[in-house]
């Protein structure tokens, strides 16, 4: 498939709020962490405690992982648009699945993550 600049410019904005707001998100879930492990001692609580504490951990280096990744996607972008400054709203430049199906995976990992999360809750408070 083939895309214009000015749409893969676009695309990186919106992926690059979407994981803001993921890294929001995982700030908000670490905190609420907190009561579960403040409240219950039990051996298997404090065990799914630290197991979500890991999860954590890797989806926001995911998240900064993809971050870094669409940096050096619009650097890119950029350098093609200095090039060709007259054909930015041209559909030309060919379009990475790749990126698209690991932001997909991401917003997977973080909703199956948020699930899972909310029944432990459910059960331990």
């Amino acid at each position: 498939m083939k895309a214009s600049i000015n749409y893969l410019h676009h695309q990186d904005q919106d992926w690059l709020r979407e994981l803001e707001f993921y890294k929001e998100e995982l700030i908000i879930l670490t905190k609420r962490l907190e009561e579960p492990a403040s409240k219950n001692s039990a051996k298997e609580v404090l065990a799914q405690v630290e197991h979500f504490q890991n999860k954590f951990i890797v989806l926001r280096e995911q998240v900064d992982i993809l971050k870094h990744d669409i940096h050096v996607r619009e650097t890119e972008i950029e350098n093609i648009a200095k090039d060709k400054p007259e054909h930015i709203d041209e559909k030309f430049t060919s379009v990475r699945d790749e990126m698209h199906s690991r932001m997909k995976d991401l917003a997977k990992n973080i909703a199956d993550t948020r699930y899972e999360f909310n029944r432990f809750l459910a059960k331990t408070l």
